[in-house]
């Protein structure tokens, strides 16, 4: 083969790998609205724009996207966040966060990934008849309970990469301001972010088409959550409550019917 014909071949398998403008417009789209969710809630960015990614994707390729996408914007809004956040609680939940992933991933070695999402799932969905009938704590947790959620946290994160749950009912029950809350998740997630891509790195799962894509997304998702941003500071604690029930009530449904899906 010639030096000629080996560069043909070359950018015929680049843009066969290439992903089209459906595609493109699809993933768009995706990421635009899983970035107003986190720009408004502080939460929800993976656990929207995967599922919506997987309608124009494959799970092996919108994974990578979403917490990649997820990191960078971690990254970004760190500064700001760590202002924000309530340290004496988050250090706890990242403590407790760490200590349980491992557990959680050894766990699945023994239940099935679609089982573990329907329990999660029904969890969750427990959680969310529970604030949304109005309960609250009085007061900041212990460090112990609190660590307690932040294992929970990890459990989850092991069992189905879903660390979301437990961090979201423990700040929305919780004595926190909505900007306090807001900003302590985007930094508790950040580090479950950086724990899921060393995680995609080690598996090889970023191939061409979710370079290009999570390339394209990068200011999709900075203007989705910069005008998420903008909802949340004109809005008010009840509306952010509000939302992020909501938000956290079709997380646990999405999972539920995909947990269930895998398992029919």
């Amino acid at each position: 083969m010639t030096m000629q014909d080996m560069a043909v071949a070359i950018c015929d398998i680049a843009v066969t790998a290439l992903p089209t403008p459906v595609v493109m417009l699809g993933a768009a789209i995706s990421i635009l609205a899983a970035a107003l969710v986190r720009g408004f809630t502080g939460f929800g960015f993976a656990l929207t724009a995967v599922p919506l990614l997987g309608l124009f994707l494959t799970p092996l390729q919108a994974v990578p996207i979403a917490v990649t996408l997820q990191l960078l914007i971690g990254v970004t809004d760190f500064r700001r966040a760590s202002r924000d956040s309530d340290w004496p609680s988050l250090r706890w939940l990242i403590v407790g966060g760490v200590t349980g992933s491992p557990v959680g991933a050894l766990v699945l070695s023994v239940v099935s990934a679609p089982v573990a999402r329907v329990l999660i799932a029904g969890i969750t969905i427990g959680a969310v008849v529970v604030l949304n009938a109005g309960f609250r704590l009085a007061a900041v947790p212990s460090r112990g309970s609190t660590a307690l959620v932040g294992l929970a946290a990890g459990l989850f994160n092991g069992l189905a990469a879903m660390p979301g749950p437990p961090v979201i009912v423990y700040y929305t029950a919780g004595p926190f301001s909505r900007i306090a809350a807001r900003a302590s998740m985007m930094v508790f997630f950040l580090v479950s972010s950086i724990a899921a891509l060393v995680s995609v790195a080690m598996l090889g799962l970023m191939d061409l088409h979710a370079v290009v894509l999570t390339v394209l997304g990068i200011p999709i998702m900075l203007v989705g959550t910069w005008l998420g941003d903008i909802g949340f500071q004109r809005g008010s604690d009840t509306l952010h409550r509000r939302v992020s029930i909501v938000s956290l009530a079709v997380v646990a449904l999405g999972s539920a019917i995909r947990g269930l899906s895998d398992l029919l």
